[in-house]
C-alpha cells in the first residue's frame, strides 16, 4: 500500500493555547484569587504546560481551524475505509460537524459523506447512501478541531504538573536526599518542565491521565 501523502496546517489559531484558567491555577497553588502579585509567573507555567501536554499527546487540545491536503487517496486506502482528519475531534455546532471536504476540486455534498467527529474519521458514500471508496485524486478537508471544554481529566493533569513545577522553584534544587532524625526525611526527585520521549520527567499521575488522548504516530 502507498504511503499516505498528507500535509496539515492550522488556518485559524486559538486565541490561547492554555488548558486551564489563572484562577483554575492559583485555586491548586494555595495563591488567593485576589493576589495579583505572581499572576505573570503563574501564567508563564500555565503555558509552558499547556505546550508540553500538547506535545506529549501529539494534539492540540483548544479548537482551532485546520486544512488537510491529501494525494492520490484512492493509493492508501482500501474500499470502505473512513479517511482520518489530522486533528480531533471534530468541532460540532448544533451536532452538525464544522468539516468542509473538496474531492477534486469540487465541495463534496453532505449526503456523501459521514463524520465520526469524536474520533476524526470521515466515510463516503454513494448516491444511495451505501459505504463506497474515496476515490479522488486530490482532497482538501477544512474543518474546526479540539474540545471546548477542554476535559475535566485533561486539565487535572495540567493543574498536577503546575502544581509540581511550583513546587519545585520553592526548594534548592542541589537537594537530593535530606535526613533529619525523627523529624524529616526527603528525597527530591526531578521535575521536569518538558517531557522525554517516554514522558518519564511527568509527575505521578499525569501520564495516567493523558493516556487516553494520547496520538500515537507511525
Amino acid at each position: 500500500m502507498t504511503a499516505p501523502y498528507r500535509i496539515s496546517r492550522v488556518i485559524l489559531p486559538a486565541t490561547s493555547p492554555a488548558l486551564v484558567t489563572i484562577d483554575q491555577a492559583k485555586e491548586a497553588l494555595g495563591i488567593p484569587l485576589d493576589d495579583m502579585t505572581r499572576d505573570a509567573a503563574v501564567q508563564a507555567q500555565i503555558d509552558q504546560v499547556s505546550a508540553a501536554v500538547a506535545r506529549y499527546c501529539d494534539r492540540q487540545f483548544v479548537v482551532q481551524t485546520y486544512r488537510d491536503q491529501l494525494r492520490a487517496v484512492c493509493s492508501w486506502l482500501r474500499w470502505g475505509e473512513p479517511l482520518p482528519t489530522m486533528q480531533k475531534p471534530i468541532a460540532e455546532a448544533e451536532g452538525v460537524p464544522l468539516i468542509t471536504i473538496t474531492e477534486n476540486g469540487a465541495e463534496l455534498d453532505t449526503l456523501l459523506y459521514e463524520v465520526d467527529a469524536e474520533r476524526g474519521l470521515l466515510y463516503r458514500l454513494d448516491g444511495a447512501g451505501a459505504v463506497a471508496a474515496w476515490t479522488g485524486t486530490a482532497a482538501t478537508l477544512d474543518y474546526d478541531a479540539g474540545y471546548d471544554p477542554i476535559p475535566p481529566d485533561v486539565q487535572a493533569a495540567t493543574l498536577e504538573w503546575v502544581n509540581a513545577r511550583w513546587s519545585a522553584q520553592e526548594r534548592d534544587p542541589a537537594l537530593r536526599s535530606e535526613t533529619i532524625p525523627d523529624v524529616i526525611s526527603q528525597v527530591y526527585g526531578s521535575v521536569g518542565g518538558g517531557d522525554s520521549a517516554e514522558g518519564s520527567s511527568l509527575p505521578p499521575g499525569v501520564r495516567e491521565l493523558l493516556a487516553p488522548y494520547r496520538i500515537m504516530s507511525i
